[in-house]
């Protein structure tokens, strides 16, 4: 036994207690690891990446669930018992900062499920592409912001049809260019999901570009100007909906819409000041993304962070990397609970 009384070999339990501590505070305000099950920022980020996010790069965000157990997200696993004790603590976001355009973002989706904290809520990740005071518009797999045509990343994925005829010839040239694409069949054609880049691959060897033909799935055009932050947005015909629904989803406030006006009882709001920046964001895959086109304009209380890296990539077909994301990596990992547009429920017709 040493002077002082502490045994040889034994951690004292203040040093335990201090490194616990440390931890947490680095994965609650600094980084964590998150992994990727999902194809919607493919080829981007893969499914089964395991991506590096700066939970700082946008400021500090004060956990309303710190009391909760470890190696669990929203449930203990294989039951439906919270992880979690939630102690009623309000949404605070310090030392607030915007994201840059076109930064990949982590971030808990928006729901309107009002029992579930802010930092439990299912986690997605997207580009974040519009911000306060932008106009955003998608027409006929379009993207537009402020007017300005914006152009699909290289690696994103796109949607391209051939006719059954050609089918043979177009698989043939996937296979010599070593390219899998996600791939079904509709009445007499072929629909294949893969990067633009890959899709050029293949162009260059085709007899005709017509063979395989782009086409756009997305019905769902939009356009949307983001509230302003910092000063008060008005509010007309147009955009009262949107405003309402920020403004009772986010804001606190028992609002309604009355032939295209905004009330709060009986006073008429004609413009509004919103206590925090909306931004629009969109997945790379945008034919199967969960992003602003499903749940609207995203709250900056709902970032969780910048990513970063992908510092760790297998296949996610192969036993290897189940059984070692299975015993190993999901101790240092959550999984991003991902919902995803189906192919079918778009209700698109070729």
């Amino acid at each position: 036994m040493k002077e002082g009384g502490v045994q040889e070999g034994k951690i004292p339990w203040k040093l335990f207690i201090g490194i616990i501590l440390s931890v947490w505070l680095l994965r609650t305000f600094c980084a964590e690891s998150f992994r990727i099950p999902a194809n919607q920022m493919e080829n981007t980020l893969l499914e089964g990446d395991h991506l590096w996010v700066w939970k700082s790069s946008y400021g500090v965000r004060v956990p309303q669930t710190p009391v909760s157990l470890p190696f669990c997200y929203d449930t203990i696993s294989g039951t439906k018992i919270r992880s979690y004790i939630s102690l009623g603590i309000p949404e605070m976001y310090f030392f607030r900062k915007f994201p840059n355009r076109n930064d990949i973002v982590v971030f808990n989706i928006p729901s309107l499920e009002k029992n579930i904290p802010v930092d439990r809520k299912k986690i997605a990740v997207a580009r974040c592409i519009g911000f306060p005071g932008d106009t955003v518009s998608f027409q006929n797999g379009v993207l537009r912001i402020n007017g300005n045509v914006v152009s699909q990343p290289s690696r994103a994925i796109a949607a391209y049809f051939c006719a059954d005829s050609v089918k043979s010839v177009i698989d043939s040239l996937f296979l010599k260019l070593n390219i899998t694409p996600v791939s079904t069949k509709i009445g007499e054609k072929s629909l294949y999901f893969l990067s633009r880049y890959d899709y050029f691959r293949v162009k260059n060897l085709l007899t005709s570009p017509d063979l395989l033909q782009e086409v756009n799935l997305d019905r769902n055009n939009f356009r949307v100007v983001l509230p302003l932050f910092g000063e008060a947005t008005s509010v007309n015909a147009e955009n009262a909906s949107f405003i309402a629904r920020l403004m009772s989803a986010y804001e606190g406030r028992d609002v309604e819409v009355r032939d295209g006006r905004i009330y709060d009882g009986e006073t008429e709001i004609v413009s509004y000041r919103f206590a925090q920046p909306y931004y629009w964001v969109l997945a790379d895959n945008r034919e199967m993304g969960t992003d602003s086109r499903s749940f609207g304009a995203l709250p900056h209380s709902h970032l969780v962070g910048k990513g970063s890296r992908v510092w760790l990539s297998f296949d996610s077909g192969k036993p290897f990397y189940k059984a070692f994301s299975t015993v190993f990596l999901k101790f240092f990992d959550y999984d991003f609970s991902l919902s995803f547009y189906s192919l079918f429920s778009s209700g698109f017709l070729l």
